[in-house]
C-alpha cells in the first residue's frame, strides 16, 4: 500500500504496517486528501517543555528503531513490555495533526498502546527501575486521562492521572523509584473505552540508587503482611479475583468497587485464585455488579489476566444475576 504526499513523493508501506494503521486509527474518523499544504511540520505542534536535565543521554529512551516489526521486545532496555508498540513517524505523513507527531521529542519514532489497551513495564521482581518522566500525547482525542498505576516489590506502590491533549505534548515527571511494574491506560472521563496515546523521551534508570523518600509510619499501624498467591496487596488488605459467585473464602469479604478500579490493572499477569468463572460481571459489596472484563474471550478462561475489570466492561451495567462460578472480588478482613 503507498500513501502519497502531494505529487512528488511517495511513502511506501508494508502489509504489516497496514496492520498497525488498521488497529490504531480510529474507524469514525474523515480520511483526509493529502497535499503539500496541508502538512504541519513536527516543529510547529511539539510542546515547548523540555525533557528534565537529570535524565542523561544513557537514561533516556527515545524509541529511535526500537523494534524491526513494530511491537517492542522483551528485553528492549532490559524490561519486559506488553502492548508496547513503535513507528517512525516519518512513514505516516498523513498523520502530521495527530498525537503521533505532538509527541516526538526525539528523532522520528513513538511508542504507543495498540488498540488504547494498557500498556506496561515490568521487570523481573529481583531487579527494580525508575521512571522519572516522559513525553505524553492522545493519538487521536482530546481531553484524555492518563492514569498509571505501580507496583514496588510485586505489591502497589503508587499511582496518579494526568490530562493529555492530542495537538500538544506534555511533559509528565512522575519521580517513582525503585519499582518493578507500572501501567498505563487512557480513557475518556474514566470510560471503559480505552484510547491510544503516545510516549516519547522515557526518562528511565534501571537498578538505580536513587531512593524515595521514607514514608512515616506509625507504630500503632497494623503490620504489612504477604499475601498468598495470586493476591494483590493494597493499604494492608489482600484481594483477589476468583470464580466463586460472590461467597469469598473464610477470613475475606466482598471487596468494593472504588478499590477494585484503583486496583484493577494489578491483577494484570495474576490468575483466578482457585476457580475460573463462568460470568465475567464482577460481584462486589455493591448491590449491582457494574464492572466486568470487557472482552469475553479473555474471561471464563484459565489465567494469567491480560484484561481485567472495568466499569461497564462486557455490558456489566446494574447486573444483579448471581451465577454459581461468576468472577468475584474479595478483601481480607
Amino acid at each position: 500500500m503507498r500513501f502519497e504526499k502531494g505529487k512528488s513523493s511517495t511513502f511506501t508501506v508494508s502489509l504489516f504496517d497496514f496492520l498497525i494503521i488498521l488497529a490504531v486509527k480510529p474507524t469514525d474518523t474523515t480520511t483526509t486528501t493529502l497535499s503539500s499544504t496541508t502538512i504541519t511540520t513536527t516543529e510547529a505542534v511539539l510542546s515547548t517543555t523540555e525533557a528534565p536535565s537529570s535524565c542523561l543521554d544513557s537514561n533516556l529512551i527515545t524509541f529511535e528503531n526500537a523494534s524491526t516489526y513494530s511491537k517492542i521486545p522483551n528485553d528492549y532496555y532490559g524490561l519486559k513490555w506488553t502492548n508496547a508498540y513503535v513507528l517512525d513517524t516519518q512513514m505516516y505523513p498523513q498523520w502530521s495533526e495527530s498525537g503521533f507527531y505532538s509527541a516526538v521529542k526525539s528523532g522520528t519514532w513513538v511508542a504507543f498502546n495498540m488498540n488504547g489497551e494498557r500498556m506496561t513495564i515490568h521487570i523481573d521482581p529481583t531487579n527494580k527501575f525508575s521512571i522519572k518522566s516522559f513525553v505524553v500525547s492522545s493519538a487521536w482525542k482530546d481531553n484524555l486521562t492518563l492514569s498509571m498505576i505501580s507496583q514496588r516489590a510485586s505489591t502497589y506502590y503508587k499511582e496518579a492521572s494526568f490530562k493529555i491533549e492530542k495537538n500538544h505534548s506534555t511533559t509528565i515527571e512522575l519521580n517513582w523509584f525503585d519499582i518493578d511494574t507500572i501501567t498505563f491506560y487512557a480513557s475518556i472521563d474514566n470510560s471503559g473505552n480505552g484510547e491510544v496515546f503516545v510516549i516519547d523521551d522515557l526518562c528511565l534508570d534501571l537498578n538505580t540508587n536513587l531512593t524515595s523518600t521514607p514514608t512515616p509510619t506509625s507504630t500503632s499501624s497494623p503490620a504489612i503482611y504477604p499475601c498468598s498467591l495470586n493476591e494483590v496487596l493494597y493499604q494492608n488488605h489482600c484481594y483477589y479475583l476468583d470464580g466463586i459467585g460472590g461467597q469469598c473464602s473464610d477470613g475475606y469479604s466482598l471487596g468494593s468497587e472504588t478499590i477494585l478500579s484503583r486496583i484493577a490493572d494489578l491483577f494484570i499477569g495474576l490468575n483466578y485464585k482457585t476457580t475460573i468463572s463462568d460470568n465475567c460481571c464482577v460481584v462486589t459489596s455493591e448491590k449491582y455488579s457494574n464492572y466486568g472484563i470487557a472482552k469475553l474471550h479473555q474471561c471464563n478462561k484459565q489465567g494469567p489476566f491480560r484484561i481485567v475489570p472495568v466499569l461497564n466492561g462486557g455490558g456489566c451495567r446494574n447486573f444483579t444475576n448471581k451465577h454459581s462460578k461468576q468472577l468475584t472480588f474479595c478483601v481480607s478482613n
